[in-house]
């Protein structure tokens, strides 16, 4: 076989195989995960659904695509959700500020922030920020010691160390924090009800959250 004609199979095999790939992907069967799912609408959850395919020969596993339910029936990809919440906070140079951590991504050398962070609102999405003290990032230290495992309900970020949750339930602390990619906010602190109630009021949304206990639990209205 000449030259020519091995280029002509390789390129040919590759064609194949991306096409077996990408038939993969859109026969694969769409499945549900049992979650507390953000507000997508007042008394409206959002459902979260995954399919996992055949991803190519260069890649060391399965793909995975995850959406949520929008209140309408649509479908919104969960990836491309977090994704705009962490670029949202580097746009704003909200890393910048953070200590460097002994982990990197790509290049880039995570930070952490002295927050957990909860998405609890899609359309518009909104984040709320829980203060915690994580201790020093660097020393004898692995990631795990620092933020601990990785909630179910959970991603790790390109930019930082810490962990983002969603779900409508987070751990109680007095002064959270909330912002909005989609509102283009801020972290700014929740306005105060009692000394177990606080609220979110803008045009688009209005989030009250709750202290139960040991938990915030935030309801949309």
């Amino acid at each position: 076989m000449n030259y020519l004609a091995r280029v002509v199979t390789f390129c040919c095999i590759t064609f194949l195989l991306a096409s077996c790939s990408t038939a993969s992907r859109w026969t694969a069967k769409w499945e549900e995960t049992v979650i507390d799912g953000p507000w997508v609408a007042p008394g409206v959850h959002a459902r979260e659904f995954s399919r996992s395919y055949y991803a190519g020969l260069m890649a060391t596993s399965d793909a995975t695509d995850t959406v949520w339910t929008t209140a309408k029936g649509g479908r919104r990809n969960m990836s491309r959700i977090l994704d705009a919440v962490e670029r949202h906070l580097k746009q704003l140079g909200y890393f910048d500020r953070l200590p460097e951590s002994q982990s990197g991504y790509d290049g880039y050398i995570q930070r952490l922030a002295p927050f957990k962070f909860h998405v609890v609102a899609i359309n518009p999405t909104v984040v709320l920020m829980v203060p915690h003290d994580f201790g020093n990032p660097k020393g004898n230290r692995s990631t795990r010691d620092i933020v601990g495992s990785q909630p179910k309900q959970s991603r790790g970020s390109k930019y930082m160390i810490n962990y983002i949750e969603y779900g409508t339930k987070l751990p109680y602390h007095p002064d959270i924090l909330w912002f909005s990619p989609d509102l283009g906010t801020s972290p700014m602190p929740l306005t105060r009800r009692t000394s177990s109630e606080q609220e979110i009021i803008h045009k688009r949304i209005r989030l009250v959250t709750k202290g139960e206990g040991d938990a915030w639990i935030t309801h949309r209205n």
